[in-house]
């Protein structure tokens, strides 16, 4: 009976490793409360085996390409939004 509950709790947390699905994908908008920007994810490039999003930046005067990677986009607490409408009032 403690061996069940021990491998039961083992793919249990095996199942929520792998079903890590990608936050981000081309085309969406995001937004920061910590930086307080919203951008919008262009295309999808990969350096060195690791995730990169060039991003434009809404709002810019300068449009300039900014290449963030994908734990850049985390640590920075990006969380994409549905609508323009709530970047445009949290902004």
């Amino acid at each position: 009976m403690y061996s069940e509950a021990i491998v039961a709790m083992f793919n249990y947390i095996l199942s929520k490793i792998n079903s890590k699905k990608t936050p981000y994908q081309v085309g969406q908008r995001l937004y920061s409360r910590t930086k307080r920007n919203a951008l919008f994810l262009e295309k999808e490039i990969f350096v060195n085996e690791i995730k990169h999003f060039r991003v434009r930046i809404e709002g810019a005067p300068i449009k300039k390409a900014v290449i963030l990677s994908e734990s850049a986009l985390k640590n920075e607490k990006y969380k994409a939004l549905e609508n323009n409408s709530k970047i445009e009032t949290l902004l």
